[in-house]
């Protein structure tokens, strides 16, 4: 279980940053935080508060779950999503018309020189206007943009889904350390119970005349051993609790019912051939799917550089009106009069850049490099992850050995130890072969303990690197971010 610990004035992760220091220095940081910001004093958000139970008792899909839901780099992930959906967005609005509206007004004096005098002319004047603008060719520009724009947004969906299994993946490892931290306290525990009983067993027999001063001092020497074996024990909880929280997103103050390791299935066994791991990580993680869609943009990018060379065709028009009034002239005769004029223009535009100093050419250059960028990057990327997927599946198989060995040490260490405290007891063994035969067992516990949790997050190295969905019962669920993307 996740025991609560003093709440700390920790930022919200969707509030705004807080200034970086009090502009009056008089006033102390948590005053001026309070007093500026009052929310950023508690150390959880509404957003933690409405999915945290903390009377739930949480297996490990239960806190992938919950990590999604919290975790601010999922959020992160959705909103680069959703703008990758706007840019493609924009990059369709190309093939529409552009109408814009237009209107202004001035008061004029205009004086013009003549022989005897000057002719004066003054007024106001108004006007207004509907501009058209539509490019009707340009010769596979706004195809090649769109096509880029839908390959990016892929490429952000692709990303998404991988963050969600990193993050699944990142709340196992610290699950299953977290859970292999509370088993050693109870197994140093254990440790520590023996010692002591031993060191009570070897002060019996001194008082009887059976055992040496050394003898005793021996056995108390390895009962503080063991009482610092404890200590420790309970500092690496704390440690690995704290990593479990950051994972899932939430602060450490919350107090969750986790459920025991030891209730875990563990792996019986591994898919006969790696090649076929390797098979289907190459079709479906989604990071790779990613960098595909980013080579196929960086083509799209090629396309667009290209059509450069060649024209635009585009339609303009306009339709306005506009009006002179309250006209005077003097002289002569100090007329007055007004004008209301309609004007409508309309042209095919054909423009057609001839030569810019090269400036598309090595643009095509740019495009085409970035493009092999792309391709060596998605060629390195399928040699990590065939690497990855042959060292997790190495490391699973040892793993699997291990284990039973780790139980036979156990069994052995447990009847060794016995054994050798009921040889003491009537005086067939020495304090040092019971002291052994305690520290062999406190090591087997270890082992065991160790290779159980190794066992756990190999198997779930192994499914992250293949990509696969099974992580911790990852489920993308992109509705529960907020809406879906287009495709």
């Amino acid at each position: 279980m996740l025991t609560a610990c003093t709440p700390q004035s920790l930022p919200r992760h969707h509030q705004p940053p807080a200034p970086a220091a009090p502009a009056n220095q008089a006033v102390s940081w948590h005053d001026y935080q309070t007093k500026n910001s009052p929310a950023l004093v508690n150390s959880s958000s509404p957003a933690e508060d409405s999915v945290i139970d903390t009377k739930q008792t949480y297996d490990l899909p239960a806190l992938v779950d919950l990590a999604l839901h919290t975790h601010p780099e999922t959020r992160v992930s959705w909103e680069e999503a959703k703008a990758a959906a706007a840019r493609l967005e924009r990059n369709r609005s190309t093939w529409y018309p552009t109408l814009t509206a237009m209107a202004f007004g001035q008061h004029f004096k205009n004086s013009f020189p003549i022989p005897g005098g000057a002719l004066v002319s003054h007024g106001y004047a108004a006007f207004g206007s509907l501009d058209l603008a539509w490019t009707l060719f340009d010769f596979g520009r706004r195809d090649a943009l769109v096509e880029a724009g839908a390959e990016r947004l892929s490429e952000a969906n692709f990303a998404f889904d991988r963050k969600h299994q990193e993050i699944a993946y990142r709340v196992a490892s610290s699950f299953f350390a977290y859970q292999a931290a509370l088993a050693k306290v109870t197994a140093a525990q254990q440790t520590f119970e023996s010692a002591k009983t031993n060191a009570d067993s070897v002060q019996a027999r001194l008082k009887q005349g059976l055992a040496t001063k050394p003898d005793l001092l021996l056995a108390l020497q390895e009962q503080a051993k063991a009482s610092y074996d404890l200590q420790d024990a309970r500092g690496a909880v704390t440690q690995t609790r704290a990593d479990l929280t950051t994972n899932l997103g939430i602060s450490p103050a919350y107090a969750l019912q986790l459920i025991d390791m030891s209730k875990l299935p563990l792996p019986e066994g591994l898919e006969p051939s790696v090649e076929k791991i390797v098979d289907q990580a190459l079709e479906q993680r989604p990071d790779l799917m990613a960098r595909l869609a980013e080579l196929r943009a960086r083509e799209a990018e090629v396309k667009k550089a290209r059509a450069e060379f060649w024209p635009k065709v585009s339609l303009r028009g306009m339709v306005g009106n506009q009006y002179w009034g309250n006209v005077h002239t003097n002289p002569p005769g100090n007329e007055n009069y007004s004008a209301n004029d309609m004007v409508n223009t309309a042209m095919l535009n054909v423009e057609w850049t001839l030569f810019d100093g090269f400036e598309r050419s090595n643009a095509v250059r740019e495009a085409e490099a970035k493009k092999q960028v792309s391709q060596a990057q998605l060629d390195t990327l399928r040699l990590e992850i065939m690497r990855d997927i042959w060292k997790a599946y190495a490391d699973t198989k040892t793993a699997l050995e291990k284990r039973e060995f780790a139980l036979a040490l156990l069994k052995a260490a447990e009847e060794s130890y016995a054994a050798t405290q009921e040889s003491y007891t009537h005086g067939f063994s020495t304090v040092i072969e019971l002291l052994s035969a305690q520290k062999d067992l406190a090591r087997a516990r270890y082992t065991e303990i160790d290779s159980r949790a190794t066992l756990l997050r190999a198997a779930a190295t192994l499914v992250y690197v293949s990509g696969g969905q099974s992580q911790g019962g990852l489920n993308t669920d992109r509705e529960a971010l907020g809406g879906s993307l287009p495709h």
